[in-house]
């Protein structure tokens, strides 16, 4: 008996190790192929490759195993946690919101609680909510400052700060895990953060030193080149063009030139597209911009025409003839050349982005040729041809200045008319939205409110004035006057005549007299058998002529006058067939019986179960019947 227990309670034993195995197996798996994904980080800090999601995937089937299988083991909520942190990998934060907002109430006791909340707030960033996403990672960060996640948390806010528009902040966050965590593994990530928030905060100065930090420790050679470039960002923010040319002087007296493409024998420019072929070709596209930037057109266009030159065909190409466009359109003023040269655009590389801005810009362009070129009412179209080229200036080149000017040289050119009003009114929304002059603005507003009744410019200034907080007293509006469009007259139809011959020759009906009676037909009589109107003369005459009786009104009937005696198709004539070889009758042969003797009924009188024609009959011998 004793010797039974034991055993009983071996096999038990060796049970609940085999279960507890099972699941831990289960939950090993799960762990293994979510580290596998991640590289073995707490979570993707940065976008993962597309084949890490079969990785993540694979975790996720693994984590509910053990949450379905084993709801009672003590693996259950790291299972869910770990479900959670997969779907942030595969790019499902909703999802992952939804797992983690429930986990307290899920697992109430849990130790992961903390981990739980740090990951609802990088599944919040994820989900574009960024202010939930700082509640939940202020929240970690008092619960866990000193935490493994506190570098992270720290990162994750500097970004949800960045995508608040709040770039001093972001900064601020991102240094700290520069000074505090010195050894951490975010450092790249974290310095890159901070120069990214001090560029925009308008701390250039500092950015650029982050930058030179980057390009230092770069890895390849674009990451340098592209790390050199945000340095020249910061001395263009700053307005030191000098430097910036200086710098990317420098950069380019390192690279290789290209060389210039083979074009012997007719042959087309082709350009090989090695690794790092237009490092030289960028940075020679950036110092053009460099000098666009400092007013000096021509030294920008020998840059870009060099760049389009040795770079044929391609997207570097492409973007190089489409920044001579927009060189001649914005320094230059020449809408004719800028119009020119974004028309090649499309030779160098029309597929590309700089293809379809440069067929945009240059429909906007002959746009505003044609209204200048155009006749007719002069008046209008040269304010319609105004306010296009302000438009140009505004949206397309974003000078708001030469727009703002364009809009008081159409209000000095058209005074007293609503084109003043209009120009007026976009006076004000230019000094509003663009150059922050809000008083200016409301000053011209209420000048169209008072001084233009009854038009258009006063009902948006009213909508202006009124969305500022501003109250327009209602009886200085009058609304304009609904112009109809006038109906042209009609001209008046020609009358058709009153005979209107058919196509084709004319009838070869007969003529017949006034008053004289078809053949067989009494003048004036309906034919006999008839029902309903008599039918004319002249068509009676000609159904005689062919061959037809008039038709009856309660038949569709139609017999043929034959003789007396006459054999009748399908039938023998009387007295049996005439012996072979008798000649036939004289006179053409009838329609559809070439050579037969015997005449044919009409169409609709022939009986429609009458036997098939002998084949065999050649002569003119009469056909046999049934």
């Amino acid at each position: 008996m004793r010797r039974r227990r034991i055993v009983l309670v071996a096999a038990l034993g060796l049970v609940t190790l085999c279960s507890s195995c099972a699941y831990y197996n289960t939950f090993f798996l799960a762990r293994k192929y979510y580290d596998r994904g991640t590289g073995g980080a707490p979570y993707p800090v940065d976008k993962v490759e597309a084949s890490a999601g079969v990785n993540f995937t694979r975790a996720i089937d693994y984590s509910k195993k053990v949450i379905a299988q084993y709801p009672k083991s003590k693996w259950v909520d790291d299972a869910y946690l770990l479900w959670a942190r997969a779907l942030l990998g595969r790019d499902d934060p909703l999802q992952a919101v939804k797992l983690l907002e429930d986990f307290p109430a899920q697992f109430p006791k849990s130790g992961l609680r903390n981990q739980a909340q740090f990951y609802l707030g990088v599944a919040y960033r994820q989900a574009r909510k960024y202010r939930e996403a700082l509640r939940a990672l202020d929240g970690y960060l008092a619960a866990a400052p000193k935490g493994d996640l506190a570098p992270y948390a720290h990162l994750e806010r500097a970004r949800a700060l960045m995508s608040l528009d709040r770039p001093a902040e972001a900064a601020k966050a991102a240094g700290v895990v520069l000074e505090r965590y010195p050894k951490s593994p975010l450092l790249y990530n974290a310095r890159l953060a901070r120069a990214e928030a001090l560029l925009a905060a308008g701390d250039q100065a500092r950015a650029r030193a982050d930058f030179r930090v980057l390009g230092e420790r770069a890895r390849t050679d674009d990451e340098r080149l592209g790390f050199l470039l945000r340095e020249a960002d910061c001395l263009e923010s700053a307005r030191d063009y000098d430097g910036e040319l200086a710098l990317l002087d420098d950069a380019l007296s390192h690279e290789k030139e290209p060389l210039p493409p083979d074009t012997t024998g007719g042959r087309a420019p082709v350009v090989r597209q090695t690794p790092g072929y237009d490092r030289y070709g960028r940075i020679l596209i950036r110092i053009g911009g460099v000098h666009l930037l400092a007013g000096r057109l021509e030294q920008a266009l020998v840059a870009f025409n060099r760049v389009a030159e040795d770079y044929p065909r391609t997207a570097i190409g492409a973007e190089a003839q489409y920044r001579i466009g927009y060189a001649y359109e914005v320094i230059g003023d020449d809408f004719d050349r800028a119009r020119l040269e974004y028309g090649k655009v499309r030779d160098q590389g029309g597929g590309t982005i700089f293809g379809v801005q440069a067929s945009q810009r240059m429909q906007s362009l002959e746009r505003l040729a044609k209204y200048r070129e155009s006749t007719g009412d002069s008046l209008n179209k040269k304010a319609e041809a105004g306010f296009l080229l302000a438009e140009v200036y505004l949206f397309q080149q974003d000078n708001s200045q030469r727009a703002l000017e364009e809009y008081r040289r159409i209000a000095r050119d058209f005074p007293g008319t609503e084109y003043e009003a209009k120009a007026l009114t976009a006076q004000a929304w230019v000094l509003s939205r663009k150059l922050d002059q809000r008083a200016a603005a409301d000053t011209l507003l209420w000048r169209v409110v008072y001084e233009f009744p009854a038009t258009e410019a006063q009902i948006a200034a009213r909508d202006y004035l009124e969305g500022d907080g501003y109250t327009v007293p209602s009886e200085l509006i009058k609304f304009p006057e609904v112009r109809l469009a006038q109906v042209e007259p009609v001209p008046a139809l020609t009358p058709p005549p009153e005979v209107t011959p058919g196509p084709g020759p004319p009838s070869p009906l007969p003529r017949l007299e006034p008053g004289a009676a078809p053949q067989g037909l009494r003048a004036g009589a309906p034919p006999p058998g008839s029902v309903g109107p008599e039918l004319p003369p002249g068509l009676a005459a000609g159904l005689d002529s062919l061959g037809f009786a008039p038709m009856s009104g309660d038949s569709l009937r139609a017999t043929a006058p034959y003789p007396e005696g006459a054999p009748r198709a399908g039938t023998s004539p009387p007295g049996g067939a005439p012996p072979a070889g008798t000649p036939a009758p004289a006179g053409p042969p009838r329609a559809g019986a070439a050579g037969d003797s015997t005449r044919v009924s009409p169409p609709a009188a022939r009986d429609s179960s009458a036997a098939p024609r002998d084949s065999a009959a050649s002569g003119g011998g009469s056909r046999s019947g049934p």
